[in-house]
């Protein structure tokens, strides 16, 4: 026999159910559409690079959905560039701009990442490897460069990211507008190491310009 009390149990139940389904889609949430490119230093130090990129993106966009409700989508994997090495940071970013549109055959993309196997420290010396600071004026940047260390395999939403992900996190943080920072404890700060917060002031630029328009390359 089922008593009031069982009854009334089941209907709060469902109640708070209803009212956490409806928090979460009520949240906007705005989706990212993403091309990645492997350069050829990647490629040729890991066969499974396609995956591996793939996972760096998602263990990223883990993060901004979690903290944001930004999600990035993969769209597209491919190759770029085909036979040359580029160990530059600048002149990768300069030639993906120049070389890479935004829409292709495969499809339209806000966002174009290139990830480089090359030995070099990219993360110094103020060098851009974004495009532009996002904002509503200008847009959102359209081109990123993240350096890959080692092999990464993608372990699910709830593990605290590793060093090339807080890298890539870092500079998602400049697409979106946020800038450098003197605050140690941010991930904005130039030497972010695996710091893996956002300071307050840059969570609030990057909330203000989630749902800015992306540039249009170029």
């Amino acid at each position: 026999m089922i008593t009031p009390r069982q009854i009334t149990c089941s209907i709060l139940s469902l109640l708070l159910l209803s009212s956490c389904t409806l928090t979460d889609s009520g949240t906007p949430q705005r989706v990212v559409q993403v091309k990645a490119l492997g350069d050829l230093k990647l490629r040729e130090e890991n066969p499974r690079w396609v995956e591996e990129v793939r996972g760096l993106i998602e263990a990223a966009s883990d993060y901004f959905e979690r903290e944001f409700g930004i999600r990035f989508v993969t769209q597209t994997v491919a190759p770029w560039p085909l036979k040359d090495r580029i160990p530059s940071t600048p002149a990768l970013m300069s030639r993906v701009k120049a070389e890479v549109p935004l829409k292709d055959p495969g499809g339209s993309y806000d966002l174009v990442i290139v990830f480089t196997g090359e030995r070099v420290n990219v993360y110094v010396g103020g060098r851009a490897r974004v495009d532009r600071i996002g904002d509503c004026r200008q847009g959102l940047g359209n081109y990123l460069v993240s350096s890959v260390s080692g092999p990464f395999y993608y372990r699910g939403p709830n593990v605290e990211p590793e060093m090339d992900v807080v890298a890539l996190i870092h500079e998602l943080g400049h697409i979106f507008g946020a800038e450098h920072i003197q605050d140690i404890g941010s991930i904005m700060n130039e030497n972010f190491d695996y710091r893996t917060e956002f300071d307050k002031k840059n969570r609030a630029v990057i909330f203000k310009n989630k749902f800015c328009p992306f540039g249009k390359g170029g």
